[in-house]
């Protein structure tokens, strides 16, 4: 177990993804400036939603994705601006509350996953993903992602395709990637895709 500091949002972060953030509370100006400091990263962890009818042990979900920043910036704003890249799932076990309510949670990074071929059946959502990439806006991402790797592809869709973050996070804790890509297909279908 190793003590990590948590960043709990709305939002997931799958390995290899960079997410851009703007900081402005001030527990979280701290987090960032230790980071910084000493080339620790966080774990952004999915915040449950509010309505939940039942209190949660914890304010967030149990998996979430250790990341580094990678880069950073003042905006004019007066805020400040965080590219942070995944690197590794991890499993939280508690947390606590420092004095200025950060939250540290005791973590586990979890095993790599495999990274199996992709399977002829997932070709198409291979074809789909080439096809996100001529976006405008993912162009500007600059991806660079080796379509035979069923990992890499499945985070790549999990993360640019319009799923709830409740999906988002549902495909974040599988262990499989063959079987994200069956759950991708799944949830496009709901989507109203072939």
């Amino acid at each position: 177990m190793i003590d990590i500091p948590l960043f709990p949002l709305p939002a997931v972060l799958f390995p290899d993804e960079t997410l851009p953030l703007q900081i402005f509370e001030p527990r979280y100006l701290r987090m960032v400036k230790d980071s910084l400091k000493t080339g620790q990263g966080l774990v952004l962890v999915q915040s449950m939603p509010d309505q939940e009818p039942k209190v949660p042990t914890m304010p967030f979900y149990s998996v979430g994705c250790y990341g580094e920043i990678v880069d950073w910036n003042p905006l004019p704003n007066d805020l400040l601006g965080i590219e942070l890249k995944g690197q590794r799932k991890v499993k939280i076990y508690d947390f606590r509350r420092e004095h200025d309510n950060l939250y540290i949670g005791q973590c586990e990074y979890l095993p790599d996953e495999a990274a199996p071929s992709i399977a002829e059946k997932h070709q198409l959502l291979v074809q789909l993903l080439k096809d996100l990439q001529k976006h405008p806006m993912v162009e500007t991402l600059g991806l660079d992602i080796n379509y035979s790797n069923a990992r890499e592809v499945s985070y790549r869709l999990a993360s640019l395709l319009p799923f709830t973050i409740e999906e988002k996070q549902l495909l974040l804790e599988m262990d499989d990637a063959l079987l994200r890509l069956d759950a991708i297909e799944s949830m496009i279908r709901e989507l109203g895709g072939q």
